[in-house]
């Protein structure tokens, strides 16, 4: 078998031959395989010769066959004996014209991951990203927490901002109800902007029992077109109208909580949490930074074939999404006045920015000899938690939780080195050094030493 191998930028293609020899081999084989598929008079299913079945289906009733097992196989020998090549995707095969001593021919190309040249990634000086919690984030949340324990309780006075309706309503346009514009003890929080602009404000100063008519325009922008534009009217009928009152933090709304015994370790384990919070999104934050910077330093060339297989999974990402909602993913595009073409084409770049990251940290993972050993994944997976919760991602993505724990490791590994090995500064800390360095006088050059020749002129003229 004659194989001329070619490799420019990120492809490589296999010119394959074979000799009337080796693709008779392969026919035999074909024949080998697929006998049994035959029925042949006089024959039991798989024991008929080979020239009884050509005879009885045609010369080239194993051609398909032997072409098929032949390119698989000759496809995965190729690839194996190039194990320098990163592959993407599956290999494309044309057939070629049989040239003198050729029984069959044909050539493989495959696309291959984009090469990296690193630039820099130790070193580099960044903004200052830091969160910290203050006493006021710490006041916010408590009132939150407090707010969710809020009870809704009957009110005399009219309503305000803030407080909840108990209505009936029909809405009508011309006189006319519409479809979706009628419903009983319906609960509306005054002020949340549920409804379109101007019902709310509608409300403001009913009080239980009162009914009014409530005139508003539907936006020119909403979804029903029946209703774009159009003025209506909704006639409201005030069942109740609801005021929420919080409690107070005191040592027993902490207790019955069951978690603290006192206001003090409520206090502290909040101010933890958000301490917890805070150090997550500032590490998370540092590392979309110095990722982004790293990228940009580095040089990769991604092909066109790679953007799209990720365009695509954005896709199908994207029609995941919609599912979950019962959205077709091309009603929403269209009512976001965009389509499935424009969708594709506007992740074409966030597709290959996405790749070359992929494959920066692929390079900078080698370049510097990072690796998981296989104790380190076990002690991972001893953390019932974690473990668990690498189960759920293989039940709905398949691969195995040994995987998944080891591309955990190696990411948080990458990622110190990064962090470890590069500066989050004050901008004007950073302007005052790059200032300083501009600053700095230019160093003297030594005087240039005198030739052997100049040297006696000189000491002749002294004489």
């Amino acid at each position: 078998m004659k194989s001329d191998f070619k490799q420019e930028k990120n492809e490589a293609s296999f010119r394959i031959a074979l000799t009337p020899e080796e693709w008779e081999a392969e026919i035999e084989n074909a024949y080998n395989r697929t006998k049994g598929r035959y029925k042949v008079a006089g024959f039991r299913p798989g024991k008929a010769p080979r020239k009884f079945i050509e005879m009885h289906y045609g010369a080239g009733v194993f051609f398909d066959a032997a072409v098929d097992l032949c390119i698989n196989r000759v496809c995965r020998e190729q690839i194996n004996n190039h194990p320098e090549l990163e592959v993407f995707g599956q290999p494309d095969v044309s057939f070629e014209k049989a040239e003198d001593g050729e029984a069959f021919a044909f050539t493989v190309k495959v696309t291959l991951y984009p090469e990296v040249k690193l630039g820099e990634y130790k070193g580099i000086k960044l903004p200052k990203i830091e969160y910290n919690v203050t006493e006021e984030d710490v006041d916010k949340r408590i009132k939150a927490e407090l707010a969710q324990s809020a009870r809704s309780v009957p009110t005399d006075k009219p309503a305000e901002n803030g407080n909840i309706t108990v209505i009936d309503y029909v809405g009508t346009v011309d006189g006319v109800e519409f479809d979706g514009g009628k419903a009983e003890n319906h609960e509306l929080k005054l002020g949340s902007g549920a409804f379109i602009p101007g019902f709310e404000d509608g409300l403001i100063g009913v009080v239980k029992g009162d009914e009014r008519d409530v005139k508003v325009k539907f936006p020119d922008d909403y979804h029903a077109e029946n209703l774009k534009g159009k003025d209506a009217v909704f006639h409201v009928k005030v069942n109740d109208v609801l005021v929420e009152e919080i409690p107070e933090l005191t040592e027993e709304w902490v207790k019955e909580r069951g978690r603290y015994d006192s206001v003090e370790e409520f206090k502290a384990g909040i101010r933890a949490a958000l301490e917890t919070s805070a150090q997550n999104r500032q590490r998370n934050d540092r590392i979309d930074a110095v990722m982004r910077k790293v990228t940009e330093n580095a040089e990769c060339d991604v092909p066109e074939a790679i953007v799209k297989a990720e365009v695509d999974r954005m896709y199908h990402e994207f029609e995941q999404q919609m599912a979950a909602y019962g959205i077709k993913p091309e009603d929403y595009l269209k009512y976001s006045n965009s389509s499935v073409a424009q969708f594709r084409e506007e992740r074409k770049e966030p597709a290959a920015r996405n790749i070359k990251m992929r494959q920066v940290m692929r390079a900078i993972i080698k370049a510097e000899g990072i690796e998981v050993s296989e104790e380190e994944v076990k002690s991972k997976l001893r953390d019932p938690s974690v473990r668990s919760e690498l189960e759920h991602a293989v039940h709905h993505n398949g691969g195995t939780v040994e995987e998944y724990a080891y591309n955990d490791l190696m990411t948080d590994k990458f990622f110190d080195l990064l962090l470890n090995n590069n500066e989050f500064v004050l901008e004007n800390e950073q302007a005052a050094e790059e200032q300083a360095e501009t600053k700095k006088p230019a160093a003297k050059k030594p005087a240039a030493k005198k030739s052997t020749a100049k040297k006696a002129e000189d000491k002749k003229d002294g004489e």
